[in-house]
């Protein structure tokens, strides 16, 4: 197990690697655990609230989600659940990411939500920061062109427009 510390402009952040993937890393009020099973069932019940689910471009087979879907998702990418340090116990969103397809071999697509409680409050822009700031590999993500709020989480952790068609933004 290998300890990095990251002192920058974006911040503070601590980050433990294993075989260098990200398995856990702390900013200054949040807490970002690697994931692959939903034991408790926080993520299913966050997964069940709908604005998420039209976010995300999520289909279940009912309005919560089972356990299998959960667990299934989990296992299309590199999931990471979002906790305060002041609450630890308690998942308020969701970092994933996956092999991308936009942006060439060696490139990762991240993708987020987080719960309708905790918006506007600066934890993803938070979130996405400290990823991106222990990540080896390129990251681009892709909005929809209405997701105004989602532009400014990226935006703010420093992404830049790349390219913008139909009813979808680039971000890299």
């Amino acid at each position: 197990q290998v300890r990095i510390s990251s002192h920058g402009r974006l911040g503070n952040y601590l980050a433990f690697l294993i075989s260098r993937e990200i398995i856990m890393i702390t900013t200054e009020r949040l807490m970002i655990k690697r994931i692959n099973h939903d034991g408790d069932g926080q993520l299913a019940k966050l997964l069940a609230d709908p604005t998420i689910q039209q976010g995300a471009h999520l289909l279940f087979s009912g309005p919560q989600p089972s356990s299998f879907e959960v667990d299934f998702l989990l296992q299309t990418g590199h999931f990471y659940a979002i906790y305060e340090q002041r609450c630890p116990g308690k998942i308020v969103g969701l970092l994933f990411t996956q092999p991308s397809e936009l942006a060439g071999e060696g490139a990762v697509e991240l993708g987020y939500f987080l719960a309708p409680a905790c918006r506007g409050r600066g934890i993803m822009t938070e979130a996405v920061r400290g990823l991106t700031a222990q990540s080896t590999k390129l990251i681009v993500a892709l909005t929809d062109k209405d997701n105004l709020a989602s532009q400014r989480v990226l935006r703010r952790a420093g992404f830049q427009l790349v390219k913008q068609e139909d009813d979808q933004v680039l971000w890299e």
